[in-house]
């Protein structure tokens, strides 16, 4: 049995512009003399559409072109996702007309075989996410409740496709993605399969990548196997490439798409770069896995170069702050990589509070880059500011208030570029930044993108040394990236915002990023929890431990002043994130529609406070 795997670059609402490249692929696949060519979830109007899939009109268009596919497989079994919707079932717990997130199977222009199934050529997907950025199940109805009210057991609903051609007939079960992660659910698609016997299974999906998605995967995958042992079967997955958004998180899929054997080793993959690929596979032999690059560096110019492709289509410069610091930094070059230098313009807007040495990284960076970039003073603005507030009654003297001032004007500044350059801008914020409201609102929290918004400072960091070692030059200035050991950390050039003398961040760097991600990454974690890890002496044996000590933090007083400082800076910055850009996202919990926020004070119960109590009295620490 030889196998086409289509990893395809799905653009969300471009129904065209998908089947044109399905259709390419489908052509050559049977040059290829493939038997089968598979395709991802959703992959014909996109699965990221949120409201989309609420218009009628719009599911017209994406069920007539089920009937277009179809109609390309004489020669080829195809396989693909979209809706369905039937007239004749129940609506969906939302009161609207049903419509079920599908694997469609068609051979010789009609639907293949399904064993003891009246509905040929379908398979509804039943395990719905409604985790994350997921909502499935305020899109679609579950192939779990097709059969419950169809009075149907699950074995019935989830039957083996019959597959003939050639004179070769297979027995192939279709599951769709969150099938594959059936552990938490009523129903386990792959065990079912497994029971009736399938040569093997075909999982077509669209996961969305994030740091070390891919063991998870494989982690489930040994799972299955230990499980059904000598009664797994080959495990065929099929992923999406590209980039597809919510509005507020900007998601990429890195396609990795690979056939497991029933042992659960690679049989053949397709790479993992974010790319589009079809390839073809013969069942009987093995091929050479892919080399992988770093990640989380192709994640960001994936994300940055699709989401230019497929939200600006008119391809605007990309206008950016260029302070001489580290973030914006990393930002020019990623723009820099995933759009050409060409279509960047760098502006450093100074004031008398930034050092001469950041302004020559900035020249410098630019320079190395090739952009086009402007350098000026913000001081004319900053005074006219200060008269037009005396003109209100207001004294702007110098504190946080002036401060903003000068960020503000900055972001009014980038607009006025923006504007006048025919640009949009790019944001420059982190996530611990992000997480502590370190950012001025309308000031250097805009932009149309916020690639480094999920990223931490220590990924910043690791991000300026991949792209020194992608241009085989310092484009990065080596004073921006600090010498990290095991428990401390020097800087060559601080991070600073200077907006005043000798201003220096005020983050507990690796600490604080380690914290960020333990709260966000891990949303059941709350600040009791790592109340009590302290109380009971837990904290030493994390892996933050020895950076806790480094910042003095094993001195309870140092631990609460801090802790509480953190916990009133993430809850005061409610208001600033849910006005942020929209964020790539590259971790397990991402601001945005990832990590969900309600707007709620900072406040410390009776059972916070006798935690802060018992570790300023030195009670078991």
């Amino acid at each position: 049995m030889k196998i086409a795997i289509a990893q395809l670059n799905i653009r969300c609402g471009q129904i065209d512009f998908n089947l044109d490249s399905m259709k390419r692929m489908v052509d050559q696949a049977v040059n290829d003399k493939a038997d089968i060519i598979v395709f991802p979830e959703m992959c014909v109007g996109g699965y990221l559409l949120s409201d989309l899939y609420l218009q009628k009109s719009f599911v017209s268009q994406l069920l007539n072109a089920n009937e277009v596919i179809k109609s390309w497989s004489e020669d080829i079994g195809i396989i693909w996702g979209n809706i369905s919707h039937f007239d004749d079932l129940k609506s969906n717990r939302d009161g609207r007309f049903n419509r079920f997130n599908t694997a469609f199977f068609a051979f010789k222009n009609k639907w293949v075989k399904k064993e003891n199934s009246l509905l040929d050529g379908h398979y509804f997907k039943h395990c719905l996410p409604d985790y994350r950025f997921f909502d499935d199940s305020r899109y679609f109805k579950s192939g779990y409740d097709y059969a419950l009210e169809n009075n149907l057991l699950l074995n019935d609903s989830i039957n083996p496709f019959i597959f003939i051609k050639d004179n070769k007939t297979v027995r192939i079960g279709l599951e769709v993605c969150e099938d594959l992660w059936s552990k938490d659910y009523l129903v386990d698609p792959t065990a079912i399969y497994i029971q009736h016997k399938v040569d093997f299974i075909i999982n077509i999906s669209s996961s969305p990548w994030t740091l070390n998605k891919e063991l998870s995967r494989e982690k489930r995958i040994k799972e299955h196997v230990h499980t059904h042992k000598e009664n797994m079967v080959p495990l065929i997955y099929v992923n999406a490439c590209g980039m597809q958004n919510n509005g507020k998180n900007v998601l990429v899929f890195d396609g990795d798409s690979t056939i497991y054997q029933k042992d659960g080793s690679v049989l053949g993959q397709l790479k993992d770069d974010f790319k589009e690929e079809v390839k073809v596979f013969d069942l009987d032999l093995k091929y050479s896995e892919h080399e992988t690059s770093n990640k989380l560096l192709n994640a960001l110019v994936c994300a940055i170069h699709e989401f230019d492709k497929q939200v600006l289509p008119f391809k605007p410069k990309w206008i950016i702050g260029l302070s001489g610091g580290i973030d914006s930094s990393v930002n020019v070059a990623l723009l820099c990589m995933a759009l050409g230098n060409d279509r960047v313009i760098g502006y450093n807007m100074a004031s008398r509070y930034n050092q001469a040495q950041t302004k020559n990284i900035a020249f410098e960076t630019a320079q190395k880059l090739n952009i086009e970039y402007h350098a000026g003073s913000i001081e004319q603005l900053v005074k006219a500011t200060e008269s037009t507030l005396e003109e209100y009654q207001i004294d702007p003297k110098e504190g946080l208030a002036y401060e903003n001032i000068q960020a503000r004007l900055r972001g009014h500044l980038l607009s006025s570029f923006a504007s006048y350059k025919g640009g949009v801008i790019c944001n420059n914020g982190n996530k611990v930044e992000c997480a502590l409201g370190y950012a001025t609102l309308y000031g250097d929290t805009i932009g149309a993108l916020s690639p480094l918004g999920d990223c931490t400072k220590l990924q910043v960091f690791e991000l300026a040394k991949l792209i020194n070692e992608y241009y085989k030059d310092e484009i990065i200035n080596s004073n921006l990236i600090p010498t990290i050991k095991s428990d401390s950390i020097e800087f060559g050039f601080a991070p600073s915002a200077e907006l005043r003398d000798n201003q220096v961040d005020p983050m507990k760097w690796v600490y604080h990023d380690w914290l960020v991600q333990y709260f966000i990454q891990y949303p059941s974690h709350h600040i009791i929890d790592w109340l009590k890890m302290y109380v009971t002496g837990e904290w030493k044996k994390t892996e933050i431990a020895s950076w806790m000590v480094y910042y003095g933090l094993d001195n309870p007083k140092n631990f609460v002043e801090d802790t509480r400082w953190f916990m009133k800076s993430w809850h005061s910055a409610i208001f600033k994130r849910i006005q942020f850009p929209p964020i790539v996202t590259v971790s397990r919990g991402s601001f945005g529609y990832d990590y969900r926020e309600s707007q709620i004070p900072y406040t410390e119960n009776y059972e916070v406070k006798e935690l802060f109590n018992q570790i300023l009295s030195g009670g078991k620490v």
